[in-house]
Formats: C-alpha cells, structure tokens, sequence
C-alpha cells in the first residue's frame, strides 16, 4: 500500500506535504524539514529521552493522547 502524499499538508506551513520525515509530513522547505527534526529530537529523539530516564513520549505531548 503506497501513501499518496497529496491527501496529506505539512504539519508546520499547510502547504501539499510531499516526504515523511522524523514522524511528521512536511513539504520540500528545508525550514520545516528541521521544525520537524526538533520536535521528533532528531533521529531516535525517543530512544535518547529513555536513555536520560525520561518518557519517551515528551511530557507535552502526554496530554493530547
């Protein structure tokens, strides 16, 4: 089953999301490439909160589950 990109927008400017990158759809702007990689705390952000003894879901987002 193949994601068809144009159902979805960037998570960060709106705009027709065409990668899935760190968790997050987002389009070609470099600038939303990188919000996404900070919010998801790079490549294995999840692995590293564990590693320092904390959730691996971030705290703020704890309440929108």
């Amino acid at each position: 089953m193949a994601i068809n990109f144009d159902d979805y927008e960037c998570q960060f400017c709106g705009k027709t999301s065409t990668n899935f990158v760190f968790a997050a759809f987002v389009c070609d702007d470099p600038e939303c490439i990188e919000k996404a990689r900070i919010e998801r705390g790079g490549p294995g952000g999840h692995m590293k909160r564990k590693a320092e003894g904390g959730p691996i879901i971030p705290v703020d987002l704890e309440d929108e589950i």
